[in-house]
């Protein structure tokens, strides 16, 4: 599967529906700026577990060190550094 931003944004929707719509969010509509950890959709644990998932899913390492820490829990410039990414295993 190709990497890309929209690619990753999908799977992060998917992944987390449930979740997202018990929020009464359309998931399909969030915004770039949306973060998962600040909205409630995951907690501190939950970044691992979202880590290591989109790791699992596309083949990649991710080098979180050069995400800001800030941005890691948000969908679009996950996606974009998920995407950019020149980790793939």
């Amino acid at each position: 599967m190709e990497i890309t931003a929209a690619n990753v944004r999908q799977f992060l929707v998917t992944r987390y529906f449930e979740p997202l719509e018990r929020l009464g969010l359309i998931p399909g509509d969030l915004s770039d700026d949306f973060d998962f950890l600040l909205n409630g959709v995951i907690d501190s644990f939950g970044i691992l577990e979202m880590i290591s998932a989109i790791e699992e899913e596309f083949g990649i390492q991710l080098d979180l060190e050069a995400l800001d820490a800030e941005k890691i829990t948000i969908i679009g410039p996950l996606s974009c550094y998920v995407a950019e990414s020149p980790n793939r295993q």
